[in-house]
């Protein structure tokens, strides 16, 4: 659902802000949208089709390998082939990543996990909601459509932490308790464990720079954090619009890397010490820590071109 500003909430459900959403598209557009991975998926793989992409769904790749100026890929049913470029979007846990930038070290963790639930999206709340404090470090509501919404909390978490499947429905409304206004309301129509998400919260950056040769690492591969300032996936999408720029512009491989590093660094490596501080903020109770403050300046720095 598109927004123009969002709502922080003392744990009681009372509302202390209405703050705007710096604008981060063009002229016209919503601040901020909701909505779901599923629809957002679609959409990208409608688009992706449509402008005749080759999609192969479930490959992988056995070996990559680089010769003179061409990469060369085996894939898993022993198909072989050369390209100009790998792009490595295979994720936090980027196998790529571990054999051409073997000297980094994987993700981190932040100490946090995260819980995500769906849910009736309560009548009338088109922002999202953000709930500061209480006996969690955030308690949020994101609507996504119409009909429904995102309710997540964030807390504190041993390393290596697992949760009992089956039951996910009811320690998440364990967590939820303590909170007012929409909560109490929500928690009880979470029902069903198989629509919660429980997960761990990592961080990383790779140094720069992010290729070697003729593979590069874009999105979660490169660099990922906690999802405090709604950015992580944004930061991968725009890695891919500005690596198709660049790529594309005349000149060789190499100054095209050089150009996409300038324009991605510093703006990803600022989401993610905002997300990672903000997380320990929250958690963490720090006095006198203004989260909507800190998310508010990583924002506004978004919101300028990239």
């Amino acid at each position: 659902m598109p927004a123009d500003e969002f709502t922080v909430r003392a744990p009681s459900g009372e509302i202390v802000a209405v703050p705007p959403w710096p604008p981060l598209g063009k002229p016209g557009w919503p601040d901020q949208i909701g909505i779901s991975r599923a629809d957002f998926h679609r959409i990208l793989s409608d688009a992706a089709i449509a402008a005749g992409v080759n999609v192969r769904c479930g490959d992988t790749t056995r070996s990559i390998d680089q010769y003179q100026e061409r990469a060369r890929v085996v894939f898993i049913d022993g198909r072989c082939a050369d390209y100009d470029l790998v792009i490595a979007a295979d994720g936090i846990y980027s196998k790529t990543r571990a054999q051409f930038f073997a000297e980094v070290a994987g993700p981190k963790q932040t100490g946090l996990a995260i819980w995500r639930a769906l849910a009736p999206r309560p009548q009338g709340i088109t922002t999202t909601q953000l709930h500061f404090g209480g006996p969690q470090g955030l308690v949020g509501i994101c609507p996504i459509n119409d009909e429904h919404c995102y309710v997540y909390c964030m807390h504190e978490a041993r390393p290596g932490e697992r949760r009992d499947p089956s039951t996910l429905h009811q320690q998440l409304r364990e967590k939820l308790e303590g909170y007012g206004g929409l909560i109490p309301g929500l928690a009880v129509q979470i029902d069903d464990p198989t629509l919660i998400s429980y997960r761990p919260i990592e961080w990383m950056l790779v140094p720069a720079p992010w290729h070697r040769g003729r593979v590069v690492l874009i999105g979660d591969a490169a660099h990922a954090n906690p999802p405090n300032v709604a950015q992580g996936a944004a930061m991968g999408i725009e890695d891919a619009v500005v690596l198709a720029e660049e790529v594309t512009a005349p000149g060789v491989l190499e100054d095209a890397m050089s150009r996409f590093m300038a324009r991605r660094f510093d703006r990803v490596k600022l989401v993610v010490e905002v997300s990672c501080s903000v997380a320990k903020g929250q958690v963490e109770h720090t006095p006198g820590f203004d989260a909507a403050a800190e998310i508010r300046r990583a924002s506004t720095a978004l919101a300028l071109a990239y």
